[in-house]
This record gives C-alpha cells, structure tokens and sequence, in this order.
C-alpha cells in the first residue's frame, strides 16, 4: 500500500482531494503543511490557494531538504498555469501540476506516473 499524504490548511479542500484517491491503492492522510505525518509518505498531493502560502513555503522546504528533495508532489491548484510554472522549483521532474476542478481519473494518473506506476 503507497503512504500519500493530503497537504491543505483548509480541512475541506483536503478531505476533497483525498477522496478523489483510491483506498483499494492508497494510504491516503490529511495534514497541515506544518504538521506532516511520520514516517513521510512515498508522495504528497499539496492544494496551493496561492503563491507565499503554508503550502508554497511547504514545497520549498521539502526541496531544500536532502532527505525529501525528490520525494513526488501533485500541486492542485486553480492558480493560472504560467504563474505555477514561474516557481523554481516548477520544472523539477518530481513535480506535476492539476489544475482544479480535479477531476479524479487525472489525479490517479499523475499519481501513478510520478511513482512510476504507469
């Protein structure tokens, strides 16, 4: 079973897109970006409402960290495209944006693509 971990500070925007996850294939948690789950998941899904936000200032720090630099992110977000594509760490292989409304077949599939799976 794969660890993915939710990341929001809004309890409903996480709980949303933890719904959208397969349980038969996924362990899925909700947390804050200042309360991640031990031991870390195989990938987090992080909805960033903005740019300078918890979730921003979450990725940043996860890339800055050896132990988690190439750890997989799903960013959801409803942010125009070429502002999330400005970010630095935007073309990082280990990265891939959805944008919101998610839609669930597409959430799955870039899942599977960043671990590997498909």
């Amino acid at each position: 079973m794969v660890e993915v971990a939710v990341v929001s500070t809004n309890d409903a925007t996480a709980n949303r897109l933890a719904a959208l996850v397969p349980a038969n294939d996924f362990r899925v948690t909700t947390c804050p970006p200042d309360e991640l789950p031990a031991p870390l998941p195989a990938l987090f899904i992080v909805a960033m409402p903005a740019l300078a936000s918890p979730e921003e200032q979450l990725i940043e720090r996860l890339r800055a960290d050896e132990t988690t630099a190439n750890l997989p992110i799903v960013i959801v977000s409803d942010l125009p495209m070429n502002e999330l594509q400005s970010v630095p760490y935007a073309s990082d292989w280990t990265i891939a944006i959805v944008p919101e409304p998610v839609e669930s077949t597409v959430l799955v599939d870039t899942i599977n693509f960043l671990l590997g799976r498909g």
